[in-house]
């Protein structure tokens, strides 16, 4: 599809009319498609973050939950690049990490860091859950040591971070998600906004002392316009609370980067995110505990999808669709361009 045709698609979709782009299909999981050679002028792409970026980091389980759930249908039904099949991402299809990818020149993200052999795309260390506290998932920190970890042992050698971009997420809200709530004050925000705000700037830091020359960081989405959030309206308006939280989060890291600008970019997810209307997800479950792919204990599916995906911003209660994504990447292709110094054919 064209950047024109799908621009007007979705404004089509703002209006509630239909505009069908393509098809989708199939169930089974699959392994990410070989990445073709890149020549040495290109650069590397090493990814860092949460489900936002994750391209295929999250063990796979025998059977389906809750954490596992991207591994199973209907995760990936509108990946053509992977059969319409998952592929561990939170997503119908393709994330943030691959449309960044094609932007430089690739295919799709590079291969997940759980995979052995070197790739000459880069690598992907994100894994959906992660944040920048301790918990189930590699935490961001963790995540920077195991590229540390490839550099000591040379299978990541310093020409490559020399001609290398980093994009890091802390973009799902994970490390706000039961820390913050609507009684929590501005001040609770602004005190946790500074604790998360620190550990990205630290991890920043250390990918510069790594020798990665240029990085990219996802401020927070507006989370009030994620189902997630705007559910308790029936998807009619953006919750204000979430929303403020976000904003105080973008504030404190912007303040927390300046003097780094020549070699960080700030992707502006917020405002990618921002709408005068809510919108529902894709894939709902109604029960607020539940999870998009959740059956019952006889196989019966516990969840919907919509009819056409590809007419949907979000995927599931946090994740955007695949044409979400697109979306919100050709927004940012532009700054990305200029940062970079490169002309995207993308």
């Amino acid at each position: 599809m064209t950047k024109l045709l799908f621009t007007a698609c979705f404004l089509l979709l703002l209006s509630g009319m239909q505009c069908k782009l393509s098809s989708i299909g199939g169930h089974h999981a699959v392994e990410a498609r070989p990445h073709r050679e890149r020549s040495s002028k290109d650069y590397m792409l090493f990814v860092f973050g949460d489900s936002f970026v994750d391209a295929g980091n999250l063990p796979r389980t025998s059977e389906k939950t809750a954490m596992s759930r991207s591994w199973f249908y209907p995760y990936g039904m509108s990946d053509s690049d992977h059969g319409n099949r998952p592929t561990g991402r939170v997503s119908d299809g393709l994330v943030q990490s691959d449309f960044l990818a094609k932007i430089l020149g690739g295919d799709e993200s590079p291969p997940p860091s759980r995979q052995t052999q070197r790739d000459p795309s880069g690598v992907n260390f994100a894994v959906g859950g992660s944040g920048v506290f301790a918990g189930e998932a590699p935490s961001l920190r963790q995540q920077v040591e195991q590229l540390a970890s490839l550099v000591s042992r040379g299978v990541v050698e310093a020409g490559d971070l020399a001609e290398s971009v980093a994009l890091v997420s802390v973009s799902a809200g994970h490390d706000y998600a039961g820390r913050i709530t609507h009684d929590s004050s501005a001040s609770d925000m602004r005190a946790l906004s500074s604790q998360v705000s620190d550990e990205i700037v630290g991890a920043v830091m250390r990918l510069r002392e790594l020798g990665v020359s240029k990085l990219l960081v996802n401020l927070l989405p507006a989370l009030g316009c994620t189902p997630w959030q705007s559910a308790a309206s029936n998807y009619t308006r953006c919750d204000s609370h979430g929303n403020t939280l976000a904003s105080i989060h973008n504030t404190v890291l912007r303040n927390r980067l300046e003097g780094l600008w020549q070699d960080v970019l700030v992707l502006d997810l917020n405002t990618a995110f921002t709408s005068e209307h809510a919108a529902p997800p894709c894939c709902n479950n109604p029960d607020p505990s539940g999870y998009c792919g959740q059956e019952d204990p006889s196989g019966r599916p516990q969840y919907s999808v919509c009819a056409d995906p590809d007419q949907a911003f979000f995927w599931d209660y946090i994740h955007p669709s695949q044409a979400g994504w697109e979306l919100i990447m050709e927004q940012l292709e532009g700054p990305i361009e200029q940062f970079l110094g490169i002309q995207s054919s993308w």
